[in-house]
């Protein structure tokens, strides 16, 4: 260990030391509500799994479902992380909510472990625990982490010359499969790789992996109607032609150059690297999860340097691989500038500790946002009777989860948003009774922005205030505020 760390410490010591203190971070900022109707279709999704369900019969209790079959309305999400929430649900939300940690604890071990196999220095490993994106999403409950979990534990298992452990490659690829179909780009382009370099192991990991992808398939035709059907209403092999047929020129760049910046040089450490078995695997494995990614145009949504970063969400999955090459090419360049190893240490571990600031500024503006939105929770939730119905829009029904909160009805203004299509020709009339309340709800620090997601939400909204326009002689202002946003909520009078 060099010696300017003070009394001696060592390497692993270090870890322990960022890690702990990683960790009162995030408890200290730990978040209090989920963010979007997305994180709520996955907790939902837990639920139903719970309680041995693949769908929700009831309207009533709907959050913008993707598809309707004959087990109800079925959420578009994939199954891989709802089922690792279920012990979650047991205990509670702030339980639920800490999982995103024990997913990124949990990769990080893994990569501790990839790099003492590859004799790679484990004090590099922390970079993935300040990773913008990957960061974020442990303290949300989106899957791309949990991609990244089969990923790492597959390639763990791949470096190994064991056969058997060739097999539990092929089953933790199959799992990140589970968690987002998607993953089968990256999967197939380490089948790929496998094909040119080593049929053998080839054979082996498809032992671990097809049993898995026997299950998805199965799962599918039950939940969906089709061996290659999605909860979102495509067909697993449109998202695959849209993908490699879709993919936008300007997010390609986009990607290339945040991998290339935010940790300097990484998406090229793997062919910087004079000697690494593995350049063919992350080259054709980039150019899958690039396209990928590329199929959502990141200025779609509203950009500020806080977030552009996190636009590389469906990245994730790559940026957190390269984290491997990227740590021997950082080993490489101590051990070719030995005479410079201290001040290359130094400068190392400054970045460590920037990088740590910039987590705790990054956890306080997200529990802020988070805050926020558990607030609006709350003022509905205390203004409303227990099995209200509520009738909102957008994405209004993030706050209502029968089974997690108190009991409440819900309904999209747009039934069609709402109910999959509506195949059932309901009516907001037909569910109007003397517990029936309308939330108007607009975010303040959404408004005057001008991204393609803000003009679609704004015109999501403007239905509602339709409704009310047309119902007010049937509606009484029950809860007025404008903090921390502006939130009406109207008491809708049956028989006045």
């Amino acid at each position: 260990m060099p010696n300017f760390i003070p009394n001696g410490l060592k390497s692993n010591f270090l870890i322990y030391i960022i890690v702990a203190a990683y960790l009162l971070v995030y408890f200290f900022f730990f978040p209090s509500f989920y963010s979007s109707s997305d994180e709520q279709h996955i907790l939902a999704k837990a639920l139903q799994f719970r309680h041995f369900q693949l769908g929700e019969k009831d309207p009533l209790n709907v959050c913008n479902a993707g598809l309707y079959t004959n087990n109800g309305y079925v959420y578009g999400h994939y199954i891989g992380r709802p089922l690792f929430l279920i012990p979650f649900t047991f205990f509670g939300f702030n339980a639920v909510m800490l999982s995103g940690l024990i997913i990124h604890l949990l990769n990080f071990a893994l990569l501790l472990l990839i790099f003492k196999k590859l004799k790679i220095n484990q004090i590099f490993a922390l970079l993935y625990l300040f990773y913008p994106v990957i960061f974020w999403q442990s303290r949300t409950l989106y899957a791309g982490i949990l991609v990244l979990t089969g990923f790492l534990a597959a390639f763990y298992f791949y470096l190994s010359n064991k056969e058997k452990h060739w097999v539990l490659s092929g089953v933790f690829l199959g799992l990140a499969m589970l968690a987002r179909y998607d993953a089968a780009l990256g999967i197939g382009a380490i089948l790929l790789a496998l094909l040119i370099k080593n049929r053998k192991k080839l054979l082996f990991v498809l032992a671990g992996f097809l049993p898995v992808l026997f299950a998805i398939v199965l799962f599918n035709t039950f939940a969906y109607g089709s061996p290659v059907g999605t909860g979102y209403g495509h067909s697993g092999t449109g998202l695959l032609y849209s993908t490699i047929f879709g993919a936008d020129v300007v997010s390609i760049i986009f990607c290339i150059t945040m991998l290339l910046l935010l940790y300097p040089l990484m998406f090229a450490s793997p062919y910087l690297l004079r000697k690494f078995n593995f350049k063919l695997e992350f080259a054709l494995f980039s150019i899958a999860y690039l396209f990928f990614a590329a199929r959502y145009n990141p200025f779609h949504f509203d950009i500020s340097l806080f977030t552009l970063p996190l636009r590389m969400r469906y990245a994730l999955p790559l940026a957190g691989m390269l984290i491997i090459p990227y740590g021997l090419f950082l080993q490489k360049i101590l051990e070719k500038y030995k005479s410079k190893e201290k001040l290359l240490l130094a400068g190392y571990w400054l970045f460590i500790v920037l990088l740590f600031a910039g987590i705790i500024f990054a956890s306080h503006i997200h529990a802020k946002f988070l805050n926020e939105r558990r607030a609006v929770f709350e003022q509905i939730y205390a203004n409303t009777p227990e099995n209200a119905l509520i009738i909102g829009s957008s994405d209004d029904c993030m706050y209502f989860l029968n089974g997690m909160f108190p009991k409440r009805r819900y309904l999209n203004i747009d039934l069609e948003q709402g109910l999959a299509g509506n195949p059932q020709n309901l009516s907001i009339e037909q569910f109007i009774d003397d517990k029936t309340y309308v939330l108007e709800l607009r975010y303040g620090n959404r408004s005057g922005r001008e991204s393609a997601r803000q003009h679609v939400i704004e015109k999501e909204r403007e239905k509602i205030k339709e409704f009310i326009e047309k119902n007010k002689d049937r509606l009484q202002l029950v809860f007025e505020t404008n903090k921390p946003h502006y939130l009406k909520i109207y008491r809708f009078e049956r028989f006045k």
